[in-house]
């Protein structure tokens, strides 16, 4: 019998290369970097862990190569990730992610794509999308991602698309459009919003909504907003312990929203357990290094009446 799962995400499972550097340089300068570690990382791994991490019944489908670290399948299974889906592409590497961290903790982010950008020529793979409710495309080639999407609507799936900084450089305005007709929802920060207004040629962040039935606009440091033909609520961050490091902040958001959607809370309450979430995974380096509880996400979204 097929293992039912709650959430199906289709993104990268990466090696991030982590720096520090007290300011970002200007072009044809260098500065020095410090601290250099290397983790567990990728947009689908990190919001596959953080989320089983919640109790969320989730299985990952990622494209690796062979120097893929057992170890790194290993901790996703001991997290119960189902990894059926985590598929060795033969002669290609795993996808490497250089960040680098300011002072202020904005980030820059170098991205070698390795065995994705094998996936045009690839099948889809069909136990993730089969065994999930919700399907979150997240990463990858767009081509791919369409395939995805299509089936995962032709399952009946709730389909939730999720580019990141891809579709400043990997996206069109065409295949932009043409994921977002088999599209629910959708999640992206301010940056991405404008990207994405800008290849619709939209004026306003509501009109997305003539395209899916669900926005959530992270913010940052601001939260973050949703924005339903009903409604647009804002719900605030909730403050860390200590700010140590936030690549992975985004994923721990939705690893907390979709933890919220699974157990049927509304969307707000989702949204502040996405804010609970997100403030654990930045207290250290690495996305994936302490990852919560959902008992300890419940408390810390009680900080909310102080905010």
């Amino acid at each position: 019998m097929r293992k039912s799962n709650f959430l199906g995400v289709f993104g990268h499972s990466a090696i991030d290369i982590i720096y520090s550097s007290a300011s970002f340089p200007a072009p044809n300068t260098c500065v020095e970097l410090v601290g250099r570690k290397e983790y567990y990382g990728g947009t689908g791994a990190n919001l596959a862990a953080i989320a089983a991490s919640l109790g969320v019944r989730t299985s990952l489908a990622s494209h690796v190569g062979d120097d893929f670290p057992k170890e790194f399948k290993g901790r996703l299974q001991e997290l119960g990730v189902d990894v059926t889906d985590i598929i060795k592409v033969r002669g290609e590497r795993t996808p490497y992610i250089i960040m680098i961290s300011d002072a202020e903790h904005n980030q820059i982010g170098f991205v070698d794509q390795g065995a994705v950008l094998m996936q045009d020529s690839l099948p889809i793979r069909t136990h993730t999308i089969d065994t999930s409710k919700f399907i979150h495309v997240g990463t990858g080639r767009p081509s791919y991602m369409l395939k995805v999407a299509k089936r995962a609507k032709w399952r009946k799936r709730t389909v939730c698309f999720d580019p990141a900084q891809e579709i400043h450089y990997v996206y069109t305005p065409e295949t932009l459009k043409q994921i977002l007709e088999y599209s629910q929802v959708v999640f992206m920060n301010s940056s991405e919003l404008e990207t994405a207004k800008s290849y619709l040629n939209l004026e306003d962040d509501r009109e997305l909504l003539s395209y899916v039935n669900l926005v959530v606009n992270t913010l940052g440091r601001e939260g973050s907003r949703i924005i339903t033909d009903d409604d647009e609520v804002l719900v605030n961050a909730i403050s860390p312990d200590a700010v140590v490091d936030t690549t992975g902040a985004g994923d721990g958001f939705r690893a907390g929203f979709y933890a919220g959607l699974s157990r049927s809370l509304p969307l707000e309450e989702c949204a502040w357990m996405g804010a609970a979430t997100a403030s654990f995974i930045v207290e250290s380096v690495g996305a994936q290094s302490v990852l919560p509880t959902w008992e300890m996400v419940q408390r810390r979204a009680a900080r909310r009446k102080n905010v």
